[in-house]
C-alpha cells in the first residue's frame, strides 16, 4: 500500500512539474529571418529577404510601400498571402479583379484564368469550386494537357427559365447552394493548373433578354466562401459594378518542395523514407521526429504522430515526454 502511494505521488509530482515548465518557443524561421509580413506567419522553407531565409522557390514579397499594414504577396503580387499551412502543404491567397465579367458575349467565348500561380509552382488545390451566374450558360474550366489539347477540370450549367425572366425572380441565389436555377457552382476534385474558362450559351440565337435578366459572371473561389457572400448585393446589383472589381476572392492553392531536389519517381524502390530518397529527407527535412512524402509538386515533410511545430527545421518538430512509472504488487 505504501509503494503503491509513493509510485502514484511520484507520477503525480512528474506531471505537476509537465505542466509548470515553460514550453519552449516554436521555432518558425530560420536565425535572424524575419517570420511574419504584417499579421501573416511566415514559416520557414517560405521566407522573404535574404536567399538563406527561404528555400529556392519558395520566396515571397513583404510590401511596406503602401499606407496600410505590409502585405505578403506571391510571385508577382497579383496574389495576396493570407496564410501559410506546413500541415496541409496549402497557401490561401486573395486575388482581387478575379470576377470574370461577360456582360457581353453573344457567342462562345474563351477566357484567360492567368498564369500568375500556375508559373511559380503551385498548383489549384481541391478546395476550390467554379461558381457561374447568369441565364443559360455552360462553364468549364480547362487545362492544358499538351499542343491543341485540353481537358476539363471542372464545369457546370446556369439556366433561366422563360417565367422566371418575366417577374425578374433571384431567389434561387439567397440560399446555401446554387440550384442550377440562375447560378451554379462545381467542385474541383483534384490538383489542376487552369488556364482558362470556357464559355457556352445553352440555347441558340439572339442572348440580349439573358443579358439584360441577370449579368454573367465566372470565377474560382475557395469552396464554400461564396455561400458565405451577400451574392445579390456583390455580383447581381446592376448599380454597383465597381463592387465586383474590388471583390476580394480567397483561393487555396498546393505546394510542395521541388528546386534543388531530385524529381519524385513514380514508384520507390530500396529506399527506407516514406514517400523519399534518403537524400531527400536528409536535406529537407531537418527534424528528427518528421517524415517526408513526395508527390507531382515535390517534397513536403510533417511532423510524426504526437509531434507539432515546423518539420523543415532541426528540432522544429515538438512533443512532450511523460515519465510513466511501472510498479508490480
Amino acid at each position: 500500500m505504501a509503494i503503491a502511494l509513493a509510485s502514484a505521488l511520484a507520477v503525480a509530482l512528474v506531471l505537476s512539474m509537465a505542466a509548470g515548465a515553460a514550453s519552449p518557443a516554436a521555432l518558425i524561421g530560420l536565425a535572424d529571418c524575419a517570420t511574419s509580413c504584417g499579421n501573416v506567419s511566415v514559416p520557414y522553407p517560405f521566407g522573404f529577404g535574404p536567399a538563406r531565409c527561404y528555400w529556392p522557390g519558395l520566396n515571397l514579397t513583404c510590401d511596406t510601400t503602401g499606407p496600410d499594414p505590409p502585405r505578403l504577396l506571391l510571385g508577382d503580387g497579383t496574389f495576396r498571402v493570407a496564410s501559410i499551412s506546413l500541415r496541409n502543404t496549402t497557401v490561401r491567397v486573395i486575388r482581387t479583379g478575379s470576377v470574370i465579367a461577360a456582360t457581353d458575349i453573344t457567342t462562345d467565348r474563351n477566357v484567360s484564368f492567368g498564369s500568375s500561380f500556375t508559373d511559380h509552382g503551385y498548383k489549384l488545390s481541391n478546395g476550390n469550386e467554379l461558381v457561374l451566374s447568369g441565364c443559360n450558360l455552360l462553364a468549364t474550366l480547362r487545362e492544358d494537357l499538351g499542343p491543341s489539347r485540353s481537358g476539363i477540370i471542372s464545369g457546370c450549367a446556369s439556366f433561366c427559365s422563360f417565367r422566371d425572366k418575366k417577374v425578374n425572380s433571384v431567389g434561387q441565389l439567397t440560399g446555401k447552394y446554387c440550384s442550377g436555377m440562375a447560378c451554379c457552382q462545381a467542385p474541383i476534385n483534384y490538383l489542376s493548373s487552369p488556364t482558362g474558362v470556357h464559355l457556352r450559351w445553352l440555347d441558340p440565337g439572339n442572348h440580349t433578354e439573358e443579358l439584360t435578366f441577370l449579368p454573367t459572371y465566372v470565377f474560382v473561389a475557395e469552396e464554400g466562401w461564396f455561400d458565405r457572400r451577400p451574392l445579390a448585393d456583390e455580383l447581381l446589383s446592376v448599380k454597383r459594378p465597381a463592387s465586383r472589381e474590388a471583390l476580394e476572392v480567397p483561393l487555396v492553392l498546393q505546394w510542395g518542395v521541388k528546386q534543388g531536389l531530385p524529381p519524385p519517381p513514380d514508384l520507390w524502390v530500396n529506399d527506407t523514407a516514406k514517400g523519399c530518397f534518403s537524400e531527400v529527407l536528409r536535406r529537407l527535412c531537418k527534424s528528427e521526429n518528421s517524415v517526408c512524402d513526395g508527390g507531382s509538386l515535390g517534397y513536403t515533410c510533417q511532423c510524426q504522430d504526437g509531434f507539432d511545430g515546423n518539420p523543415y527545421l532541426a528540432g522544429g518538430c515538438q512533443g512532450q515526454s511523460l515519465l510513466l512509472l511501472h510498479y508490480c504488487c
